[in-house]
């Protein structure tokens, strides 16, 4: 079976097979990657509810929070996720949101890329 077309709520943490509202991120999976996403979602949910449990500590700097760091790095690899299986719609609302720095700042200009082909 090839891939089909799925909705993902990030904010509800559930993937749908019918758009339902216009939050949602459409992509195109197969069904290992529809299995990795629903994951991604499920630990997602485990580390909001984590770092939920912990902001009301008291003198907590969130800088110094390691839950935060860690539900950071999680929530960029979920939209690195949806963008990279994302529809053309999916990946420029993702680039409107400036969540993935990476694809604002390339390193293309670090040593070792001066003769790539892509580097124009």
């Amino acid at each position: 079976m090839g891939k089909q077309p799925y909705y993902v709520s990030i904010t509800q943490k559930l993937i749908h097979q019918d758009s339902s509202e216009s939050s949602d991120y459409e992509v195109h999976l197969d069904e290992e990657q529809l299995s990795i996403l629903q994951d991604m979602l499920t630990t997602m949910d485990q580390e909001d509810r984590y770092t939920l449990q912990r902001t009301p500590v008291p003198y907590k700097s969130a800088d110094h929070d390691d839950a935060n760091d860690e539900f950071t790095v999680q929530l960029k690899e979920l939209y690195q996720f949806i963008y990279d299986a994302g529809t053309d719609d999916t990946r420029s609302e993702i680039r409107r949101l400036r969540i993935l720095g990476k694809l604002d700042h390339t390193d293309y200009d670090n040593k070792g890329y001066e003769n790539s082909p892509l580097n124009k």
